[in-house]
C-alpha cells in the first residue's frame, strides 16, 4: 500500500556532519541561502507524493521501496546537473552537499537504488502511455504553483516559445530504417512462418544494410527497397498482423497494387513517418537550414515583475512537426492551473497566431504574423466605410462591400483586364490582425523576448542539438525536470538580494539548536558545562552562559 515519507530526518545530538566539520565548512553547510538548502526547501520537500499513489496500486508495485520525493528529486537533479545516471548515484552516495539537497544528512541514510530510480521512471512513461497523463507534470504543476505562491508570482501575463530539439537516434538512410525495423520485429514471427518463407527471409538477416547502401548504385537500392517490400508484405500477410512498428513502416514506405508491392514515391511520404525504429515517436522536419529528426518543445512562462523573477509554469512536448499555435491554448490552460490567476496577456512570435487563437478570450501580443506582408493597408472605418491604401502608390481607396461579404477597391494601375481587386473576408482579417500588430508598441513587443533564455537553458546541456533519450514520454521527463531546475535557480538569484521571509529548509545542528534554547532562558546567571571527552568532536567542551 503506498504511503508518504516523512519530510524531516530525526537525529540525534551527534548525527548532524556539520559537528565535525570547520568553522568555514560548516557556515556554509548550514547557510540557508545555499543551492542544497534552497533545493531541500524549494523542491525536496515540497514534493507532492500524493500524485503518485496511481503507480503503487494493490497487486501492481505495492509500497514504495525508496522515497518518491527523493526520486522525484533526483531526476531533476541530474537535468540540473547534466550528468549520467550513474554520476548522479555517485554524488547521492558520496557527496554532502547532494545528499543534503535530498534531505539525506545523516552519513547512514542510504539513497534510492539506480535500479529503483529507473523502475520509477519506467512506471511513470507505461502509465502516461496507458491513460495519456503524466504524473511528473502534475507534480511539476504543483510544486511550482507552491513556489509562485510563496514568491507571490503573478500568472496574469505570460510568454511562450518553442524549440526544435534532436532524439538520440542515428539518422538512417530509406532502405536502412525499412531493413533496421525488419530485423527488429522479424523475431516476433518468425515461428509462425512456413519453411518457404522462413528460408527466403534469412538472407536479410545477414546483410548489413549500411554496407549495402555504401557500396551500392541508387537504382540497385531502390530494386532491394522493393525487393525487401515484397518479403515483408508476404510475412505480414502470413502472420495477418493488424498493427505493430513493421505494418506502420511498411504502410508509410510502400504501396500495394493487384497484390504487387512498390516503394513509395519519396515526396509522398509524411513527415510524422516512423524516423528511426529505437524512436517510432520521433518525427522530421526541416526549419531555414536546420534538420531535425525529434521533437518539438515549447515553454510558457510568467513575464518579468519587479518585485518576483518569472517561473515556467507549462512545459509541452510534440513531435516536430507540430505548429506553434497547436501549443497555444493548452499552454494558456496549463498556466492557469499552475498559478491559480487567470491568463490576461500572452506575448509571442507570429507562428502562434491564428484566426482561433486570436479568438480567445486572452490578449495576443505578437511580433508579426507569418505570410509575406499584403500591398495593401487596411485604413481607419467611417461608419459603414472601409479604406483601403495601397502602399506602393499611397493611394487610398474607399472600399465598397460585395453580397457575399468582400470588399472591392477599382484595380490599380491601367488594365483594363481587370476592373475591380477583391479582398476576401480572411484577407481582410489578416490586414486586421497585421494593423494591429503595427500599432503595438515596440517596448511591448520586447516583452518576449527573455522567453529565449529559458529555451537557451532548456537546451544547456544538449550535444549538437540532441538530448540523451529517446520516446515522447522521455523527452517529457527531461523537460519537466530541466525546467524545474531552472524555476529553482532564478528564485536563488532573486533571493540573493530579497530574502523571502520564513525557513528555506536548512536542518539545523541538534546541538546548535540545544544551545540556543538554553540561551534563550533569562533570569538568573548560571553557568552549565558539557563535556564530551571520549567523542572526535569539533569542541570538546563548550562552556554556556545561562540566566535563570
Amino acid at each position: 500500500m503506498f504511503r508518504e515519507t516523512e519530510i524531516g530526518t530525526q537525529m540525534s545530538l551527534f548525527d548532524n556532519p556539520v559537528d565535525l566539520m570547520g568553522k568555514r565548512a560548516a557556515k556554509k553547510y548550514e547557510d540557508p541561502k545555499a543551492w542544497f538548502n534552497q533545493f531541500f526547501g524549494l523542491v525536496t520537500s515540497r514534493i507532492d507524493e500524493s500524485v503518485f499513489k496511481p503507480l503503487f496500486k494493490e497487486g501492481n508495485m505495492g509500497a514504495p521501496t525508496a522515497s518518491v520525493r527523493r526520486l522525484v528529486a533526483m531526476s531533476i537533479l541530474k537535468e540540473g546537473f547534466g550528468c549520467s545516471d550513474e554520476d548522479l548515484m555517485e554524488k547521492c552516495d558520496y557527496d554532502l552537499l547532494t545528499r543534503k539537497a535530498l534531505g539525506l544528512v545523516k552519513m547512514e541514510d542510504e539513497a534510492p537504488s539506480l535500479d529503483t530510480y529507473y523502475l520509477f521512471r519506467r512506471r511513470i512513461c507505461d502509465y502516461a502511455d496507458a491513460t495519456g497523463e503524466n504524473l511528473m507534470e502534475t507534480c511539476f504543476s504543483r510544486l511550482t504553483g507552491f513556489q509562485a505562491a510563496k514568491f507571490k508570482i503573478s500568472g496574469r501575463a505570460i510568454r511562450m516559445d518553442s524549440k526544435l530539439i534532436g532524439s538520440n537516434i542515428a539518422w538512417y538512410s530509406r532502405y536502412e530504417l525499412v531493413h533496421r525495423t525488419f530485423l527488429q520485429e522479424i523475431g516476433l514471427y518468425m515461428n509462425r512462418l512456413s519453411p518457404s518463407l522462413r528460408k527466403k527471409v534469412r538472407p536479410w538477416l545477414e546483410e548489413n544494410a549500411k554496407q549495402t547502401v555504401y557500396k551500392s548504385s541508387s537504382e540497385t537500392i531502390l530494386q532491394r527497397l522493393g525487393e525487401l517490400g515484397g518479403i515483408i508484405y508476404a510475412v505480414l500477410v502470413r502472420v495477418k498482423a493488424k498493427d505493430g512498428l513493421l505494418k506502420r513502416v511498411f504502410a508509410e514506405q510502400y504501396i500495394v497494387e493487384h497484390g504487387q508491392v512498390a516503394p513509395r514515391d519519396r515526396k509522398t511520404i509524411a513527415a510524422d513517418s516512423v524516423q528511426n525504429p529505437d524512436d517510432p515517436d520521433a518525427e522530421y522536419r526541416q526549419k531555414g537550414r536546420q534538420k531535425v529528426k525529434g521533437y518539438s518543445v515549447n515553454v510558457t512562462e510568467t513575464t518579468d515583475q519587479k518585485d518576483a523573477p518569472g517561473l515556467i509554469t507549462g512545459v509541452q512536448v510534440e513531435g516536430a512537426t507540430a505548429a506553434d499555435s497547436a501549443f497555444y491554448e493548452e499552454a494558456i490552460a496549463k498556466s492557469e492551473t499552475t498559478t491559480g490567476t487567470r491568463v490576461e496577456t500572452v506575448y509571442g512570435d507570429g507562428a502562434y497566431q491564428n484566426a482561433d487563437n486570436r479568438a480567445l478570450a486572452v490578449k495576443g501580443v505578437f511580433t508579426g504574423i507569418q505570410g509575406r506582408q499584403s500591398r495593401y493597408r487596411l485604413g481607419e472605418s467611417d461608419g459603414n466605410a472601409v479604406r483601403i491604401t495601397d502602399t506602393r502608390t499611397g493611394e487610398a481607396y474607399e472600399a465598397k462591400r460585395t453580397r457575399s461579404g468582400a470588399l472591392r477597391i477599382p484595380y490599380p494601375g491601367d488594365r483594363s483586364k481587370y476592373k475591380w481587386r477583391y479582398f476576401l473576408p480572411q484577407q481582410l482579417e489578416s490586414m486586421r490582425s497585421r494593423k494591429m500588430m503595427e500599432d503595438i508598441p515596440q517596448g511591448e513587443k520586447n516583452k518576449r523576448n527573455n522567453v529565449e533564455a529559458s529555451i537557451f537553458q532548456l537546451c544547456f546541456h544538449t550535444r549538437n542539438n540532441k538530448t540523451r533519450y529517446r520516446g515522447k514520454r522521455k523527452h517529457e521527463l527531461w523537460a519537466l525536470a530541466r525546467c524545474s531546475w531552472i524555476n529553482l535557480r532564478r528564485l536563488i538569484l532573486f533571493q540573493s538580494t530579497n530574502a523571502p521571509e520564513g525557513t528555506t529548509g536548512a536542518h539545523d545542528s541538534p546541538l546548535l539548536a540545544l544551545l540556543a534554547l538554553l540561551k534563550s532562558f533569562s533570569q538568573t546567571s548560571v553557568h552549565l558545562k558539557l563535556s564530551f571527552p571520549d567523542l572526535s568532536f569539533r569542541s570538546s567542551m563548550v562552556v554556556v552562559g545561562l540566566n535563570c
